[in-house]
């Protein structure tokens, strides 16, 4: 097999790669022609926004993003725009939408951007992140659907990603047949590549229909365990804003309510420097197109309009991965009476992880009715959970609470309110035995210059609700209580600080913690913005988390605190409309609760190349190199990647990591996107472990997407 030579490592590797890229750049100069550049460079400021504490690098933002782009595509009318149109732009805060609706009432309709300057809240760098998204318009915009309306107006998107590890892994090596059939997970049964597909028509909010397949790499294609071709295939049907209909979806869809302590499928995000982050913005039911097997509904859903009244009902019928423990072979067809727990990763690469696949069903159904009435919003949410299985009980006694039923019926109160410069907004919620959950929090704006947020919640040791993703510490919302406080101060038009102070509790035990706990973080980032081309933020960030710690010399388990500490510095600067740089220097430290330290750095420089000549294409490089003492004090961070993927890796051990990314638009219609990256390890000489382990010392992957538009 083919194997890349390249070590990002060594000196003279390094000046190979770096004469490569210029040498390119140079010759797409010549003979290239300029890329619109404004859309990537916002929609890379959003995701980093939001996925700074995310700290996971599988993550998959096509759904947010896709929205971005629909909105850079068709942008929002500011003078006929909704709270709810208003909401779909992320970054801005619910008083900045109150006070654009109120300087509209007040003063008539919008005449220029520029005037968004004068009201309370906006200033320049806000305006500059919002004009790719919205326009000024005083027509009243009316689309009468038609055949011609359609094709006019509507958009396809059409594009396939090939991805793939280039070094040979264990997984995919000769074996003998006989130690394989001793040993079926030995080996992955499919080839390496991943491959993507995705085809979406869309017009306006008034509908959209598609259809997504995936195959990961380890799986089949065609072959016996995937005789359909692609691992994963998702489509949906919807269509909105028709008289009392206000939405209706048939296939794949998300479903948000409240504040995600009910009900919430779909990426939610969790604390950021954002004051807005601590508040969730449900979208009620969207059209899913993502690549998560799992975290999704699939049947029907549908929104009427009443006036102030919205009622939404759902039900979806499908099957997820688990891990069986019990099965009934009395039946004519076998099947699953007992789990242990659910799978979430969607590989089915080995014959362990196909038993696993749509190992048992799940049923959900239920309704949410919402009032809104001028600044003020209420809802009601019941929902019904139904799996094909019972869950098993739980050896492990921090989970001891969780319920052994296949059957759920949780009941959610949520609101939402503004009064003046305060925003208020929670969710209590109630399951059938008892076991209840709530969260309360606030936004308060003193003035053009200080905003405070503070979030109150209470989530009961025995409270498990099997779709809620409320805001918290934990990934599930249970066993937890805590407070937290926000800060976004500004001083003149240069300088910003933010902060968050974060107080939680477990009053039972959690994985890795045989006792009660407590902890706290702590993150500060101070940013100057001497110009709109320079920008400027240094960030200080503490966790400390209770953490099991073993006593060799008593050969006992005690519980102890492990605090980490982080230290950034970074600087975006654009030189020209053509060519800009981005630097950062990070330090992690560790304290171990045993008394051991570690300790961790990570630098990178960004190039970002957009030259100015009539061709469509763009150039980004990226040189990093890192030294950690392990994982535990491993850095995270965001890299840029081909349009609808993303890359959040972290940065452990010791070596260098390295991307080129080469963008070029083929028509008006189409663009190509070939990404490459390696990580090279200094200090190791394997790579990943059990499949997925590589004889070496590097880690290269290509990537290639292929998109179609009209």
């Amino acid at each position: 097999m083919y194997r890349w030579d390249i070590n990002l490592g060594n000196e003279s590797e390094m000046k190979r790669l770096l004469s490569l890229a210029l040498s390119l750049m140079l010759f797409l100069s010549v003979f290239g022609q300029r890329v619109d550049d404004a859309r990537q460079s916002s929609f890379d400021q959003v995701i980093e926004m939001v996925s700074e504490n995310l700290e996971a690098e599988e993550l998959d933002f096509t759904t947010f993003l896709e929205d971005l782009n629909d909105l850079y595509d068709h942008p929002i009318n500011l003078n006929r725009a909704r709270r709810e149109d208003l909401r779909k732009l992320r970054f801005l805060s619910e008083f900045q939408i109150e006070a654009l609706i109120q300087h509209r009432a007040s003063t008539g309709n919008i005449l220029s951007l520029y005037e968004l300057q004068g009201i309370e809240g906006f200033d320049l760098y806000t305006i500059e992140g919002l004009v790719p998204f919205v326009k000024v318009s005083g027509s009243l915009e009316t689309h009468q659907i038609s055949w011609n309306e359609l094709k006019r107006e509507g958009s396809h998107t059409a594009f396939v990603r090939y991805q793939q590890i280039v070094e040979p892994m264990e997984g995919f090596l000769p074996i003998e047949d006989s130690v394989l059939q001793e040993n079926p997970n030995r080996r992955y049964v499919g080839s390496k590549p991943r491959v993507y597909a995705r085809y979406r028509y869309r017009y306006l909010d008034n509908i959209s229909f598609g259809v997504t397949m995936e195959k990961d790499a380890g799986e089949e294609f065609f072959g016996s365990t995937q005789p359909k071709g692609f691992d994963y295939y998702s489509a949906h049907f919807y269509i909105g804003n028709r008289g009392i209909l206000k939405q209706a979806i048939i296939g794949d869809y998300q479903a948000q309510f409240g504040q995600g302590l009910t009900f919430w499928t779909g990426l939610a995000f969790g604390k950021s420097l954002e004051l807005g982050s601590v508040k969730r913005n449900a979208r009620e039911i969207t059209p899913y197109t993502s690549a998560d097997e799992n975290n999704f509904m699939r049947g029907a859903a549908a929104t009427l309009e009443f006036g102030p009244v919205q009622v939404t009902s759902f039900f979806s019928y499908k099957n997820v991965d688990a891990n069986i423990s019990a099965l009934d072979t009395n039946d004519i067809e076998i099947r699953a009476t007992e789990f242990s727990s659910f799978q979430s990763s969607g590989i089915h690469g080995t014959r362990a992880q196909l038993e696993d696949k749509d190992a048992i069903s799940e049923m959900n159904t239920g309704a949410h009715v919402r009032f809104i009435q001028d600044n003020i919003q209420i809802g009601m949410t019941g929902v019904y959970t139904k799996y094909g299985a019972e869950q098993g009980v739980n050896t492990s006694l921090y989970r001891q609470f969780e319920p052994v039923s296949n059957e759920f019926l949780v009941f959610g109160f949520d609101y939402q309110f503004n009064y003046r410069n305060l925003l208020g907004f929670g969710e209590s919620s109630l399951r059938y035995d008892g076991a209840n959950a709530w969260l309360n929090g606030a936004i308060l704006s003193l003035n053009r210059s200080l905003d405070l947020s503070l979030l109150h919640r209470d989530f009961s040791p025995s409270y498990f609700s099997p779709r809620s993703n409320a805001f918290g510490e934990g990934s599930r919302a249970t066993n937890e209580k805590g407070l937290f406080f926000g800060m976004d101060a500004k001083f003149g038009l240069r300088w910003r600080l933010k902060a968050y102070y974060d107080l939680f509790q477990f009053d039972w035990l959690r994985y890795q913690v045989d006792a009660p706990s407590t902890g706290k973080e702590l993150s500060t980032q101070l940013e100057y913005k001497p110009s709109r081309r320079t920008q400027f933020y240094v960030r200080y960030r503490i966790e400390d988390k209770a953490r099991n710690t073993t006593l060799p010399e008593k050969n006992t388990t005690q519980i102890g605190v492990r605090s980490r500490q982080w230290f950034r510095l970074n600087s975006q600067f654009t030189l020209n409309k053509t060519l800009s740089f981005r630097n950062r220097l990070e330090v992690v430290l560790v304290d171990q609760p045993n008394g051991e330290n570690e300790r961790g750095w990570m630098m990178y420089q960004d190039v970002v190349w957009k030259p100015m000549w009539p061709a469509k294409y763009q150039v980004k490089v990226r040189y990093a190199i890192f030294d950690t003492d392990s994982y535990d004090s491993r850095i995270y961070a965001y890299e840029h990647d081909v349009l609808y993927s993303f890359s959040i890796p972290a940065y452990y051990y010791r070596g260098s990591r390295a991307y080129l990314i080469l963008g070029y638009d083929l028509t008006k219609w189409s663009d190509l996107t070939l990404r490459l990256s390696q990580t090279y390890f200094a200090n190791r000489d394997v790579v990943g472990s059990g499949l997925n382990e590589i004889d070496g010392s590097t880690r290269t992957e290509i990537k290639l997407q292929y998109r179609l538009k009209f």
